[in-house]
């Protein structure tokens, strides 16, 4: 169905809801802590865990990275007013939006640096990056003052946006951050990794290094297990310890990549490629570029070639970025989310980009980007606190639940359902793996149910029932020892008669 807009004063009414719940609790409405820490992190792991838990890292305080990115919904928004009414999620200062939802911090550790791949199969020129737009690409040296070896490093660059972002946590300038932090109750902690004098703010070569070590040990917290633990039922059925439900198997079958011949199904399930109907393999094409298959060297699957695509999805109507301030939005209404061409003006051609078939100029390969945004995992991405519990999809948060996101690839070019103008079309729509594919209702909900295989957490039902124990009874006392009694008398010898 179209994305439909709402009445103003329904938006306006939740932003004053949430302005004035924002000071209750630190994650916003329904936001959700962090669970206990887990015993496996390292110190670095361990301090990267308090910086991202920290809600005193921005201005006014009430705002850190768990705020957009709790681990009971997979690292994505916890509040499920906005997941529902907006998308996009409130700064530091609550009437405040950036233009897109927050993407996973999950599984994001693996995705390289941007770079030119140029694949003519699907139109994927680019692959790598960290943010919708892959504006963290892997460009800015961390540790610069170490001209020997400066490190560079996507997942660490991503986290020096943030706190200086005036739509998130809205801290002026890189020695706040570091003197709050130089004030937190983990100081001790980030000296002892970082080693003593690592945190004095009124140096500013120091605070330069420090705030470089602040996103660098976020960046390690966010490549730790207690972040990727790899523990879904799909990850128990690869290792052979757990049972997916036929409907769980028909979403994979559907799921599958269609075009590269294999199919987990076949070495798992006896019943693989006769139980479902061959012609419908990968008939979802979603494998295509949420890859279920195991690495080269049999790594767990990511569900992300970590490419953009531009999928010619309709604006979200109900995005807050369109009513904020010019200085934020200086296109207001008009906005339009061009993905990932701002991020290659900015950088500048690489030094990796050729031309290739019919993009003969760098401003071509501009022009092609228009729209495109990058690839999520597909890890967690229906994990939800209670059943009710309502998520936001797509980079603008306009789409509210998992069987609306697999209808939309389902049918989108189909125009009774009329999805509505594409925001972007620079025509480079992608084509042929979505649009109108086909599926049933059945088969959407079984691509739905396999998807949400992928939740970490999963435990192992147990294998029969289990009957109440009984308690245990007193061990009754042993019964008296009776008397002796004594021996009878000798009775006297009879002697035969004579």
């Amino acid at each position: 169905m179209p994305l439909k807009l709402k009445p103003l004063k329904y938006l306006l009414s939740v932003l004053t809801l949430l302005a004035g719940t924002q000071a209750a609790t630190a994650q916003g409405l329904f936001g959700f802590p962090l669970g206990p820490q887990q015993e496996t992190l390292d110190p670095m792991e361990q301090l990267g865990r308090e910086l991202f838990n920290d809600t005193n890292l921005s201005t006014p305080p009430g705002q850190g990275c768990v705020t957009c990115h709790a681990p009971e919904v997979g690292f994505v928004s916890p509040n499920f007013f906005v997941n529902q009414f907006f998308g996009p999620h409130f700064g530091a200062i609550p009437h405040r939006f950036g233009p897109r939802k927050p993407p996973s911090a999950a599984y994001a550790g693996d995705s390289p640096d941007l770079r030119f791949v140029a694949d003519p199969a699907f139109a994927v020129n680019w692959e790598g990056g960290v943010f919708w737009d892959g504006r963290a690409a892997g460009q800015l040296p961390l540790f610069p003052e170490s001209d020997d070896s400066p490190e560079f490093d996507p997942l660490a660059e991503q986290a020096l946006f943030p706190f200086l972002n005036p739509v998130e946590q809205n801290v002026a300038n890189e020695k706040i951050v570091v003197r709050k932090v130089a004030f937190s109750r983990y100081r001790r902690l980030f000296l002892q990794v970082w080693g003593r004098g690592s945190l004095d703010f009124q140096d500013d070569e120091v605070v330069a290094r420090a705030y470089d070590r602040i996103v660098t040990s976020i960046a390690a917290f966010e490549r730790s297990s207690e972040v990727n633990p790899y523990s879904s039922k799909f990850d128990a059925w690869l290792a052979g310890e757990a049972e997916l439900t036929e409907q769980e198997k028909l979403g994979l079958w559907l799921f599958e990549n269609p075009f590269d011949g294999q199919s987990l199904l076949t070495p798992n399930e006896d019943e693989g490629r006769t139980a479902f109907p061959q012609g419908n393999q990968g008939k979802g094409r979603c494998g295509v570029c949420h890859s279920e298959l195991p690495g080269p060297n049999d790594e767990p699957p990511l569900f992300t070639d970590f490419a953009y695509h531009n999928l010619g999805l309709p604006k979200n109507p109900d995005n807050p970025f369109y009513f904020m301030p010019r200085r934020f939005n200086p296109d207001g209404r008009d906005f339009i989310d061009r993905g990932l061409a701002p991020t290659l003006e900015t950088i500048g051609q690489p030094d990796n980009w050729t031309p290739s078939g019919a993009i003969t100029s760098w401003q071509e390969e501009i022009d092609n980007a228009e729209g495109r945004h990058k690839t999520p995992t597909l890890r967690n991405v229906n994990k939800r606190p209670f059943p009710g519990f309502v998520k936001a999809y797509m980079h603008h948060g306009g789409l509210k639940s998992m069987k609306e996101v697999v209808h939309f690839y389902n049918t989108r070019d189909v125009p009774e359902e009329a999805w509505g103008e594409p925001e972007v079309d620079f025509g480079n729509i992608t084509g042929g793996i979505v649009g109108d594919l086909g599926l049933t209702d059945e088969e959407e909900d079984a691509i739905v149910a396999f998807m949400a295989t992928l939740s970490d957490g999963y435990q192992s039902p147990p294998s029969g029932p289990q009957l109440p124990q009984l308690p245990q009874l007193p061990t009754p006392p042993s019964p008296p020892s009776l008397p002796t009694l004594p021996s009878p008398p000798s009775l006297p010898t009879i002697l035969p008669f004579p």
